[in-house]
């Protein structure tokens, strides 16, 4: 029993100093999780908007695989023809307002939106009815109207393509379904839902520097 005795203090010196490493690690660990934290920020946001970049998208779109979803593509009508016209400035301010707005849109049914680079967003709703995503879409092209310029006020409104996409479809498809939907909605002027059948007017050069032309 006197070798126990003995051995008391030093089990209880030992015991203090791994509590004492725990206490002492514990805000190193709590500044990795949030290096952590703020490079997976940064991966998969797109710093001008906020919202997700092309990278966040595809990740958010396979964690959803498993049922379907609707996926909405929106751009901005003669956007170029802002930003040459009043510059860079602007231009980033009017992406900043619909980054908001399609954020606000998708946090409202449950989804996820982002940018998937110039004045190309996208939104992605999980189990959404056709008729929910044509009414997001709707609401995502409404006309955005900037007061403050010495030019006087620049509204611009948008175009949007949707495509309804069964559980397991591609990501690579669902965007390109939705993307020739919104060919035909720059179109229309209202935004279009993609149907069997439905093909790009145009070889793919041609069809984007027919949607180029569009913005002069």
């Amino acid at each position: 029993m006197h070798w126990i005795r003995a051995a008391v203090p030093y089990l209880a010196a030992g015991a203090i100093g791994v509590v004492a490493g725990r206490l002492t690690a514990t805000p190193a660990i709590r500044r990795l999780h949030a290096q952590v934290d703020t490079l997976t920020h940064r991966v998969l946001r797109d710093p001008l908007s906020g919202l997700l970049n092309r990278s966040g998208l595809q990740d958010a779109y396979t964690r959803a695989a498993g049922e379907p979803r609707q996926v909405i593509l929106v751009d901005l009508n003669a956007f170029k023809l802002a930003n040459d016209q009043h510059g860079h400035p602007v231009g980033d301010h009017i992406l900043s307002a619909l980054g908001r707005r399609l954020a606000t849109l998708a946090s409202q049914h449950g989804g996820w939106a982002g940018r998937l680079g110039g004045d190309e967003f996208t939104v992605i709703l999980p189990t959404a009815t056709s008729a929910t995503a044509e009414a997001v879409a709707t609401a995502a092209t409404a006309a955005i109207t900037i007061t403050d310029l010495p030019t006087g006020p620049l509204t611009v409104s948008g175009s949007a393509g949707l495509a309804s996409v069964p559980a397991g479809y591609p990501w690579d498809s669902a965007l390109t379904n939705a993307d020739i939907a919104l060919y035909h909605g720059n179109h229309a002027g209202k935004p279009v839902v993609f149907a069997a059948g439905m093909t790009y007017p145009r070889p793919e050069t041609d069809r984007r520097r027919a949607r180029d032309t569009t913005e002069q």
